[in-house]
């Protein structure tokens, strides 16, 4: 469902959608820049999930209840924050498809 509402959002910034129609978005964007989900995100899960190992699958469907970030987005937070060796991932990027993280995929936050 939110995949869906995702997708007829009227803005996305850094591709997480608003889930709102707001014409006044599309014609007066944010100025400079400010909203910044992704890396908003990425905090959130640093913060939420320190000290712990939890496959991707599971903490999606345990982190997003309530929040406007669909997999894609946790996905690509993931991704970054592997690049930026601020996690481990199990199997590692180098033994992944490039730009994939897989349900099954094993996180562990510092």
């Amino acid at each position: 469902m939110k995949g869906i509402m995702a997708n007829v959002s009227s803005s996305v910034e850094e591709g997480v959608a608003s889930f709102e129609y707001n014409p006044a978005t599309i014609r007066q964007p944010l100025l400079f820049g400010f909203f910044r989900p992704l890396n908003d995100l990425k905090e959130i899960l640093l913060r939420d999930f320190a000290g712990q190992a939890v496959l991707m699958g599971e903490l999606y469907r345990q982190h997003s209840v309530g929040k406007p970030y669909i997999a894609k987005n946790y996905r690509q937070a993931l991704i970054e924050l592997e690049a930026e060796a601020k996690i481990v991932a199990n199997p590692p990027s180098i033994k992944r498809r490039k730009g994939t993280f897989a349900d099954t995929v094993q996180v562990k936050f510092p």
